[in-house]
C-alpha cells in the first residue's frame, strides 16, 4: 500500500462520495476508508490532515447547496409576484394558462440530520467564540454558518480576495490574528469547540454516541468499543468550512396547477 500523500489528488472523489451520499448518515471514516481503498494509500499518518479536508468539502457543499435553494426560492416568489400581478390587472385566465406551462417546482420539507452525527451534535463553545456568536453551544455547522453571518454583516471580507478575512476585535480575540483565510480559520476554530463530556458538562455529557459507532460496533464488535470512542472524538475535534449550515440536497417535486375555471 502506498505512503505518497497526495491530498489535492483526493479532492474531486471527496466531493463525488459527498454528492451522492446521505449526509446523515455519512461520516469522515467512511470517506477516509473510501479514499484508502480507491487509492490504494495508507492515511493513517494523515488522519488528521485528511480528517479535516473531508470536513472542509462537506461545509463547501452544504453552503452551494443552500445558495442553490435560495436562489430557487427568490425565483419561485418572482414568478408567484407575477402571476398576482397579471390576475389583478385582468389577465387571470391568461396568467393561468401560463402557469400551468410553466408548472413551479416546490421543494419538498427538509428532514432533520441526526443529532448524532459528528457534523451537526450540539457542542459547549468557548467565550471568545460566544461573544461572536450569543450561543453557549451550537453544531460545527451552525458555527460556521453564525461565523460567517457575522463576517458579512460586518464586512470583514477582503474586497480583493474574499477568502480572506479582515479581523476586527472580536476576531482578533479568537484567531490571535489580524487577518486569517478561510481554511486557516477553520483549523483555529477546532480549539474553540468541545464535546460536552469534556468540560464536565454532566447534563449532556451523555448523549447517544454518533452514526459511526453505531455502524462500527455492529461490524466489528463489542470489543472495538473503546477505539471507536477515541476516533470520535479525534473527529468532532477537526472543523473546517469555507461556507454557511448542516442540509440535505433539496429534492423538488412538480405540482399541478387546478382545474381552469368554466
Amino acid at each position: 500500500m502506498s505512503t505518497n500523500y497526495e491530498p489535492e489528488k483526493y479532492l474531486p472523489t471527496i466531493d463525488a462520495i459527498l454528492s451522492v451520499a446521505n449526509l446523515e448518515e455519512i461520516t469522515v471514516k467512511k470517506i477516509r476508508n473510501a479514499l484508502q481503498e480507491l487509492f490504494g494509500i495508507d492515511l493513517s499518518p494523515n488522519k488528521k490532515d485528511i480528517n479535516e479536508i473531508i470536513l472542509n468539502r462537506y461545509y463547501d457543499l452544504i453552503h452551494k447547496r443552500e445558495e442553490e435553494s435560495k436562489k430557487q426560492m427568490e425565483k419561485q416568489d418572482a414568478l408567484l409576484a407575477a402571476k398576482l400581478s397579471r390576475e389583478e390587472n385582468g389577465g387571470r385566465r391568461a396568467a393561468f394558462r401560463q402557469a400551468r406551462k410553466s408548472a413551479a417546482k416546490v421543494e419538498k420539507p427538509k428532514r432533520p440530520l441526526s443529532a448524532n452525527n459528528v457534523f451537526n451534535r450540539q457542542m459547549v463553545l468557548s467565550a471568545d467564540l460566544q461573544a461572536i456568536v450569543n450561543k453557549e453551544r451550537l453544531s460545527r455547522a451552525q458555527v460556521v454558518k453564525h461565523l460567517w453571518a457575522y463576517i458579512k454583516e460586518n464586512n470583514l471580507q477582503n474586497p480583493k480576495d474574499k477568502r480572506q478575512i479582515d479581523c476586527d476585535d472580536k476576531l482578533q480575540n479568537l484567531f490571535k490574528k489580524k487577518s486569517v483565510d478561510s481554511f486557516g480559520m477553520n483549523k483555529i476554530l477546532s480549539k474553540h469547540i468541545f464535546k460536552p463530556e469534556e468540560v464536565g458538562d454532566s447534563t449532556t455529557a451523555s448523549a447517544p454516541k454518533h452514526d459511526e459507532e453505531q455502524d462500527e460496533e455492529s461490524e466489528e464488535g463489542e470489543g472495538e468499543e473503546e477505539e471507536e470512542e477515541e476516533e470520535e472524538v479525534e473527529e468532532a475535534e477537526e472543523k473546517v468550512e469555507d461556507g454557511d449550515e448542516e442540509m440535505e440536497e433539496d429534492s423538488r417535486v412538480s405540482t399541478k396547477s387546478s382545474s381552469e375555471e368554466v
